[in-house]
């Protein structure tokens, strides 16, 4: 052991190893300096310093929280409990029907109906799809109704109607009757309405309590009122005034008077006195049914009675109605 030591230091100490290290380190430190002498030039390492801008993003909380706020919860509807139905119509619980009143019918006024004076359907149906009233040219407001062409206006209307033994001749009472079921259907539940019918007495439409009056224009009233008109018949003789004063005592704005008798006529102290209680309130139409044409017809008392209350005439030839 002590030998080998020796050795060693006598090879260290020796001018032929000492020369060699030397050169050998020489020969690294000359490698050492070539290589960084390269580095500095090429910019990639050296005294010389290249700096390069690196960015960075990030997504800032505010703006993730703004953008969040903006977002519009949507709310889902609440759901809706459905009614439990029963499976059949046996489980469903039975309610008590309250029986409807019965309505008296209205009891039969004059010598009773027939058969052949009755309107058919189909003439009742003509008249009612026929066009509605026209219009007041003088006011632009629409009438109330129409009866055999003549329109009119107002609230409160009074049907004065013939039913003398004449009026069965060419079916003018039938026809009478289908046009004035027309004229009522015409009506709203704003108007009120009366019909008469006469000869030698007077026969009102009368109220459920049996009372003759003017009457709303309801569904029910209505519906009673062509039931009314449908059970009349026509017989006997004729008087004009009591019927038409009757009709009078109702102030109504508007009378529809139809009568195929120009004969006998109404006298100038009886027309006077018409004159004088109406005194223009109501709008008298006449209506006259005769068996001429009408440019063979003569004057008579139903021109100068529509003319000095404010209504209109109508002649109707009953051959049309044949």
């Amino acid at each position: 052991m002590h030998s080998r030591e020796m050795h060693h230091d006598r090879f260290w100490t020796s001018p032929v190893a000492f020369v060699g290290s030397l050169c050998v380190h020489a020969l690294l430190a000359l490698l050492i300096v070539s290589n960084l002498n390269s580095c500095g030039q090429t910019g990639d390492f050296g005294t010389t310093e290249v700096y390069r801008e690196v960015g960075i993003t990030y997504d800032s909380p505010a703006e993730e929280t703004s953008e969040e706020a903006t977002e519009v919860p949507v709310e889902k509807p609440e759901k809706t409990e459905l009614p439990v139905l029963p499976n059949s119509l046996s489980d469903a619980p039975q309610t008590e029907m309250t029986p409807l009143p019965e309505i008296p019918a209205n009891a039969l006024i004059g010598p009773g109906p027939a058969e052949s004076l009755q309107p058919t359907s189909n003439e009742i149906a003509s008249i009612s799809q026929q066009l509605p009233p026209p219009t007041d040219t003088k006011s632009g407001i629409p009438s109330t109704t129409k009866f055999f062409d003549i329109a009119t206006r107002g609230r409160v209307l009074v049907y004065v109607i013939d039913c003398s033994g004449s009026m069965n001749r060419n079916n003018s009472f039938r026809h009478a009757k289908a046009e004035m079921t027309a004229s009522l259907e015409r009506l709203d539940s704003s108007h009120k309405f009366h019909i008469i019918f006469y000869n030698d007495s007077v026969y009102e439409f009368t109220d459920r309590n049996g009372k003759p009056d003017v009457q709303w224009a309801t569904a029910g009233n209505l519906a009673r009122g062509r039931s009314f008109i449908s059970e009349m018949d026509n017989s006997e003789g004729t008087a004009h005034f009591p019927a038409l004063m009757k009709a009078l005592s109702y102030s109504p704005e508007v009378i529809f008077f139809l009568t195929d008798a120009a004969e006998p006529a109404m006298t100038a102290k009886q027309l006077d006195e018409v004159r004088r209680v109406n005194k223009e309130k109501a709008a008298i139409h006449c209506i006259e049914f005769g068996i001429q044409p009408p440019d063979l017809k003569l004057p008579n008392f139903l021109q100068k009675l529509s003319s000095e209350n404010g209504g209109t005439y109508r002649y109707r030839d009953t051959n049309e109605f044949r």
